[in-house]
């Protein structure tokens, strides 16, 4: 079996739908897309690259070397799935990429934690630290450091109350939604949104060194 093809995010591309037509919705989209139309590609990059980069960024509180890499892996991902027709059709595009975009950064949390790199601090985050007085170094040492306690805390989540909680909690979308995006009940996401926080309550409350626990 040869390998697939890797899928690749062209920007600025130019491409965009027929001229004289009105703005394409998300089912223009989608049907261009199953019909290898150039324009939908770029429709489609228009529609969802500033939520797949602004939800990254809040969930990793950075753009690192490896931010560019983390925002194709999410494209291929949302090409991916809408092509086999798993999109969430209750939902629109934007929010499915933002649940596309947080099961990507969550994943690469998962990844950081396990390299024990996660509290490491960026080169321009050290010259931060050493241009200003000592207090105010503190202080934003202090900031970071919580703000990856409670990565690792959100990393070491079963990822389904993960996407829940930061979804719905952080990014403001509706139980409808959450449901939608899962495909289940609306009661079944309210429960797992409840459990959500129960269980980010519970692990932000263990001893950082203790570091994070198996999936429940």
């Amino acid at each position: 079996m040869t390998a697939r093809p890797r899928l690749r995010v062209v920007h600025g591309s130019g491409l965009s739908a027929p001229a004289g037509t009105r703005p394409p919705s998300d089912a223009d989209i989608l049907t261009g897309l199953e019909s290898r139309e150039h324009w939908a590609a770029a429709a489609l990059y228009d529609r969802i690259h500033s939520v797949v980069e602004r939800t990254l960024t809040r969930v990793l509180q950075q753009r690192g070397a490896d931010f560019e890499d983390l925002v194709q892996d999410t494209f291929e991902r949302i090409v991916r799935t809408l092509l086999e027709r798993r999109f969430a059709a209750g939902c629109s595009l934007t929010t499915w990429a933002a649940a596309i975009a947080t099961n990507v950064a969550i994943d690469a949390l998962r990844a950081r934690i396990r390299r024990r790199r996660i509290f490491a601090l960026d080169p321009v985050d050290a010259a931060d630290g050493q241009a200003g007085s000592c207090h105010g170094a503190d202080d934003r040492l202090e900031a970071r450091a919580e703000i990856a306690r409670l990565q690792i805390v959100l990393g070491s989540m079963r990822p389904d109350r993960a996407q829940a909680v930061f979804m719905h909690d952080l990014l403001g979308h509706n139980l409808a939604e959450l449901a939608a995006i899962a495909g289940v009940t609306v009661a079944a996401a309210q429960s797992r949104l409840v459990r959500g926080r129960a269980e980010f309550l519970r692990k932000a409350r263990l001893p950082a060194e203790e570091g994070p626990s198996r999936e429940e």
